[in-house]
Formats: C-alpha cells, sequence, structure tokens
C-alpha cells in the first residue's frame, strides 16, 4: 500500500463509519451526506487493496482487516490533534469562553479530567459548567445558555439540535459489597424497592421503560436526583440501585458494588448549539475524544 495516496477525510470517514456502525450515523457525526461517507471509504479501500466493512442489511461491521487498521487510523489522528493543539496553545491562537452542559455522571468521569487538560493548555479560554438532567440539558443547549452539552439519549428531545454520539454508557446495578446478584437474570428485582436516577418532581425515572417492557413489577420504585443519594439509600439498605456506570463509579465506594447488567446500555450524546463549533469547542471535544475512551475504561464502550 502506498501510504502517500492516503488522504485524511478518509480515515475521518473511516473511523466515523468503525464507530457508528452506520453509514448514516457516520455522515451526521461528520456533517457530510451519505454518498460522500461511502466514496471516502471506498477510496480508501481502493488504496489498501481489500475490503475494510462487511456492508449488510443492518449496517456495516468491520472486517478482520478493518478492526486492525482501527486503533493504527486513531492513533494518526490523535498524534495530529495533540500537535495542533500545541501548536495553538503555542501561538496563543485560544481565547474566549466555553460553555459547556453536562450530567453529574459524565462531569465526574469525563468532563473533571478533561477540563484540566484543557485549562492547562489553554489557559485564556473561561470555562462554565451547566450541570442537569437530560431534558434540562437540551433546553439549555437550545436556549443558548450553553453551547454543547453532554446528555443521556433518554427522555428523546422533541427539538432538531445537532446531535452526535459520543459512547454507549453500561448500566450497572448497585448493591452492598458482598451481595451475589444474578444480573444475566433481571427476575430478581421482582418484589424489590428499586432506587433510580431521575426528576421526581418531573415525573420520570431512568429506566422505569425497561423494566415496563421486561415485565419487572418492583414493590417500590424510589427516584434520586442525585447519585449520591441513590448510593446513600443502598448503604441505608433502603434497595437496589440501578443507574448508570459514570454515577455508581463516582459515587461509589469499598462498601458499595456495582455490576454491570449486560443487556442494557444507554447512549451519550453531544447536543451542539450549531452545526459548526467554534475554535475552543471544537479543541474542547477533540480532547473528549482523545482522553475519553482511557477515562471510561469498563465503563463505556466507544
Amino acid at each position: 500500500m502506498d501510504v502517500r495516496k492516503l488522504q485524511l477525510p478518509w480515515l475521518s470517514s473511516f473511523l466515523a463509519v468503525a464507530d457508528s456502525g452506520s453509514m448514516t450515523a457516520a455522515a451526521a457525526a461528520q456533517h457530510l451526506s451519505q454518498p460522500r461517507i461511502s466514496a471516502h471509504v471506498a477510496a480508501l479501500e481502493a488504496v489498501v487493496g481489500a475490503p475494510l466493512f462487511e456492508r449488510g442489511a443492518r449496517g456495516v461491521t468491520l472486517t478482520p482487516l478493518g478492526a486492525r487498521f482501527v486503533p493504527r487510523a486513531r492513533r494518526v489522528f490523535d498524534e495530529l490533534r495533540s500537535a495542533a493543539d500545541e501548536l495553538d496553545a503555542a501561538r496563543d491562537r485560544l481565547a474566549g469562553r466555553i460553555r459547556i452542559g453536562s450530567y453529574p455522571g459524565a462531569s465526574a468521569v469525563l468532563v473533571a479530567p478533561v477540563l484540566a487538560r484543557y485549562r492547562e493548555r489553554y489557559p485564556a479560554v473561561e470555562l462554565d459548567l451547566f450541570e442537569g438532567d437530560a431534558a434540562k440539558l437540551h433546553r439549555a443547549v437550545s436556549r443558548g445558555r450553553v453551547d454543547f452539552a453532554i446528555r443521556p439519549s433518554h427522555p428523546p428531545a422533541a427539538s432538531d439540535l445537532p446531535t452526535t454520539l459520543l459512547c454507549r454508557e453500561k448500566i450497572v446495578v448497585v448493591t452492598l459489597a458482598g451481595r451475589l446478584i444474578p444480573t444475566d437474570d433481571v427476575s430478581f428485582l421482582n418484589g424489590a424497592t428499586v432506587i433510580v436516577s431521575g426528576d421526581p418532581q418531573g415525573g420520570w425515572a431512568d429506566y422505569r421503560d425497561r423494566l415496563d417492557e421486561l415485565g419487572i413489577e418492583p414493590a417500590q420504585v424510589i427516584v434520586a436526583t442525585m447519585p449520591t443519594t441513590l448510593t446513600a439509600f443502598v448503604r441505608a439498605r433502603l434497595g437496589i440501585g440501578i443507574v448508570g456506570a459514570f454515577a455508581a463509579h463516582a459515587a461509589g465506594g469499598a462498601d458499595i458494588s456495582a455490576r454491570e447488567l449486560p443487556l442494557w446500555r444507554r447512549d451519550v450524546q453531544v447536543v451542539h448549539a450549531t452545526e459548526t463549533a467554534s475554535p475552543p469547542v471544537a479543541a474542547f471535544l477533540r480532547l473528549l475524544h482523545e482522553h475519553g475512551p482511557a477515562l471510561t475504561e469498563g465503563l463505556a464502550i466507544w
């Protein structure tokens, strides 16, 4: 393969398809048309000399060769992004202000460490954080209170703001350490007191719809606004918690056990105020994608 023939847009489209499993989703994430994404992948495959994806009715999957190529292509992009960020910082190109929306679990596990790196690299940029549940975060973006928000996909929003998939957060069951729970069969939740995150005043609770779909009938569902409240209730032996892995990781402790529910995931999205991000926002999102997989290892799928 002649690497001189490779073009960065082809690699970018290839990684977007590999991450999303769909040409359509990759097109939305890259802000390109689906035919353009398909053309980039075809051109890359022509240079490689072999298929990188298998096409099917339900989307595309990586071939063994494609799977081997993904980490190498990602390292190329990460190195280029790091070099670009360092040049921008050295030339003091980035200044201004960014306003970030996030939910508590993501704030603790993702946003805080990325903000620390960002502040070190771009000290001239002012940073604001707005926290809330998914619905409040979506409203904050639509009303211009934040530049973008990291939010769970549930509950879905009615607006058509530009949205990209960040990762898929694992869902865990939270109990006192040492309690054995058969997480491959959620029937143990029948007749139990279940503690979930949500908005008690707003009348919605995370995962209640999934329990209904599975025919699970808890004796009681307690809705906690904050992850620390949920784990406090578990410590007080008031019930079994079901929560996102980010929140469980941030609010847990040695006396708390968080075990994955393998069949449950939730999409974590980035909701954008505009189609084109400002340079400070784009730099933050690059750092988020660069460091996110390592920061959330075992907690999410990227």
